[in-house]
């Protein structure tokens, strides 16, 4: 490992890096680039672990949960995969299990939300083959055309329930401002016999409607 953490305070940690050089600047900075994210990866691990718990019980609503110890799972990151040990809880009934760290850390399947925002991002722009170049070309990232459609459409679910939020009614549920509209239709008045046809020819014309006053 080129990147590791040498020292923590309560408030931060510090990384060190090592870098070597090259005769060729393009092999520098590719070297480079892997070094980053070999430290982005430490770093981004480190980060993650303070929004896990430290195992004991807790409730979620009405409901006590136990943990059944720390499982690892990858995490995928702008720098590449993060391996994270975390306290996953279930009830003693069993059931469906819960885990502290993603939720708050707000992780998206299994992305980092910078990581999720920056597919999410590319993926409006472009088809899923072309991000899957241009992460690998320009971040240095390899991930399949799955996880980036997956992570797409968790993103464009979590927007649409955030604007579902914002509609909310007022408490008292009567509405602050009315706006009256107007608008424009067709009204059929009647019909006119065709001499070409049996059948007679529908009578229009044009309508406003509106608030009544």
């Amino acid at each position: 490992m080129n990147a590791t953490i040498v020292s923590r305070t309560t408030t931060s940690f510090t990384l060190q890096i090592e870098v070597p050089y090259s005769s060729s600047m393009l092999d520098f900075e590719e070297a480079l680039q892997d070094r980053l994210n070999e430290a982005g990866v430490v770093a981004t691990a480190e980060g993650l672990q303070q929004f896990d718990t430290d195992g004991s019980p807790i409730t979620v609503g009405p409901v006590k949960l136990t943990s059944k110890g720390q499982v690892e799972k990858n995490y995928q990151t702008p720098y590449g995969v993060a391996t994270v040990a975390r306290h996953v809880y279930q009830s003693p009934q069993g059931g469906p299990t819960y885990c502290p760290l993603d939720r708050d850390a707000r992780i998206v399947v299994s992305s980092t939300p910078r990581f999720a925002k920056m597919v999410s991002h590319k993926y409006a722009e472009f088809s899923s083959p072309r991000v899957q170049v241009d992460l690998e070309a320009n971040h240095g990232r390899v991930v399949s055309r799955c996880l980036i459609q997956d992570i797409a459409d968790a993103v464009a679910a979590a927007q649409i329930k955030q604007e579902d939020w914002s509609y909310a009614l007022p408490m008292d549920g009567r509405p602050r401002i009315v706006s009256p509209a107007v608008s424009r239709s067709r009204m059929r008045t009647g019909a006119t016999p065709c001499r070409s046809s049996s059948r007679p020819r529908p009578r229009w014309r044009s309508a406003w409607m509106g608030p009544a006053r």
